[in-house]
């Protein structure tokens, strides 16, 4: 019997039987108590004189039961268990080491296990979901704390954990808010060691921070770089020399990052003022944001650099203007050209701008050349030979009587006397072989070229006055032509008497360049005057 009473019925005849569990009423039959659990804890002793606690142990925070003593603490548990109990160990590692109290890592630890029941933790490293629940944390209790801090303890790139960050709290929808620089002042002061006037310093540091926040300087800026540029000036305000490196040494940023910080708060009327004004009032204007103040300063060079652009072509087109009329002005006053080839440009053209052409000194064709001077002598191509145009030439007008007497007479010698012809007078002509040039007339000139292209970028202008063949033989027969006189006054020297100087054979020379040269013997006479 026990002392129990029946809920039911009210009575106290009741069967408990401890076999099976259960406590059953004997006046009404109901059930009252089954599979009795018991709190209390039995142990009991084993045939090796030990002792062994006795049935089922259940956690407070536990699932599943785990049977027998807590020497093999992982058997009867389940995965899931096994990877909280473990991330509950590395967050109170991780915390101890950052000086982290309890309610950071209790929360730290509810963010784990929200990041469990996603499956944000397949594919990552437990060290990097931990750190980033952490730093979770501290974003949202505020503490002085950095990703870097965390990043040094896990010996993992910031970068790394930085992402594993921005996926939790994307995913678990958590609003990280940002973090206030002022949070950092105490903890850098600090390390800076500034002594006694530490707390001044940090004071001082934070009035410029909260300036700064002021003039719209944190946004989308690190906290240590704020941090950073606040220290150093207010150490030199408080008579402190540190220099830019012993900072960054402390707030971990670079030394460019710092000194662009510095650079932004110098353009804010703030940085103007002495530091008794600075610390005595408060301006209430704001600066633009530095990234706005920088675009519209972007904007004005791309503005300057068209207008400049503009300039610098309009400027192009009247140097440009100023260059026709000095080449129109040099045209006017560069000589023309004047003589048989002055006669042979006009009559070859037809048009003003071809003369001015020719006389700018423009390399006719070699065709249009003889074309020309044939045209000018009234024949054709194929009768232009040396005697044709000696004769042509001589009949200019006002001397064509002269002209038909002297070669009559010339004609009457020549039939009386038999007198030589005009290549005999002018002896044989230079052959390739005595002017040490190849019989080719083509290789000739090839060589020539090769050799003037071999030289330096000052002697390239000498190519245009080299002549080809039919350019020398139109030079040959020009040259023919207007000295016929005097071929002919060496022609009567001929029949001087023996006492009379030798006459040399050839005088007269061709050069590789198409002119002639010799010696002319002179009489007494010519050589008095």
């Amino acid at each position: 019997m026990s002392s129990k009473v029946c809920k039911n019925c009210g009575g106290s005849d009741i069967d408990v039987d401890h076999a099976r569990g259960d406590a059953v009423c004997m006046t009404c039959g109901s059930v009252l108590e089954d599979n009795i659990i018991v709190s209390e804890v039995e142990f009991v002793e084993t045939g090796g004189g030990a002792s062994s606690a006795v049935g089922q142990f259940i956690a407070a925070d536990g699932v599943n039961p785990s049977f027998g003593d807590n020497h093999f603490s992982g058997m009867g548990r389940e995965s899931r268990a096994q990877t909280l109990q473990k991330a509950r160990h590395n967050i109170n590692t991780l915390g101890h080491q950052l000086q982290m109290n309890k309610h950071c890592l209790d929360t730290a630890l509810n963010f784990y296990k929200m990041a469990l029941m996603k499956n944000l933790t397949r594919g990552r490293k437990n060290c990097h979901v931990v750190a980033a629940c952490l730093y979770l944390v501290c974003r949202t209790e505020g503490t002085p704390h950095m990703l870097l801090d965390l990043s040094d303890i896990v010996q993992v790139n910031v970068y790394v954990l930085g992402r594993t960050f921005l996926v939790l709290s994307r995913e678990l929808c958590i609003n990280a808010p940002a973090i206030d620089p002022c949070l950092y002042i105490p903890r850098f002061s600090q390390l800076l060691e500034f002594g006694e006037k530490n707390h001044d310093v940090s004071m001082t540091a934070m009035r410029l921070v909260q300036r700064m926040k002021r003039d719209w300087m944190h946004t989308g800026r690190r906290p240590s770089g704020l941090c950073g540029a606040a220290l150093l000036v207010a150490a030199h305000m408080h008579d402190f020399r540190r220099t830019v490196k012993e900072v960054v040494s402390v707030v971990k940023v670079g030394e460019t990052t710092l000194r662009k910080r510095l650079t932004e708060f110098d353009a804010t009327p703030s940085s103007q003022l002495t530091v008794e004004e600075f610390m005595k009032m408060d301006l209430d204007e704001e600066c633009d944001p530095p990234c706005f103040t920088s675009g519209l300063r972007k904007i004005k060079y791309n503005q300057l650099e068209i207008e400049l652009k503009k300039r610098m072509t309009d400027v192009e087109e009247e140097i440009l203007g100023y260059q026709d009329e000095i080449d129109a002005e040099i045209e006017s006053c560069r000589p023309k050209l004047r003589g048989v080839y002055a006669a042979y440009a006009r009559e070859g053209t037809e048009d003003d701008d071809d003369v001015s052409t020719a006389a700018g000194g423009e390399e006719l064709d070699d065709e249009d050349v003889l074309q020309a001077v044939a045209k000018h002598f009234g024949k054709d191509l194929g009768e232009l030979t040396l005697e044709a145009l000696m004769k042509l030439e001589q009949r200019k007008p006002g001397q064509e009587e002269e002209v038909e007497e002297e070669e009559e007479e010339l004609e009457g010698d020549v039939l009386k006397r038999k007198a030589p012809s005009l290549l005999s007078i002018l002896g044989p002509m230079p052959t390739a072989a005595s002017l040490r040039l190849p019989e080719d007339k083509n290789q000739s000139i090839s060589m020539n070229i090769s050799f003037y292209v071999a030289c330096s970028d000052a002697r390239d202008s000498w190519l245009q006055y080299l002549l080809s063949d039919q350019e020398i033989q139109v030079k040959t027969a020009l040259w023919m032509a207007e000295n016929a006189d005097y071929l002919k006054e060496q022609k009567g020297r001929m029949h001087l008497p023996p006492s009379s100087p030798p006459r040399p054979s050839a005088p007269w020379t061709m050069s590789s360049e198409g002119f002639y040269t010799g010696t002319v013997l002179l009489s007494e006479k010519e050589a008095r005057i």
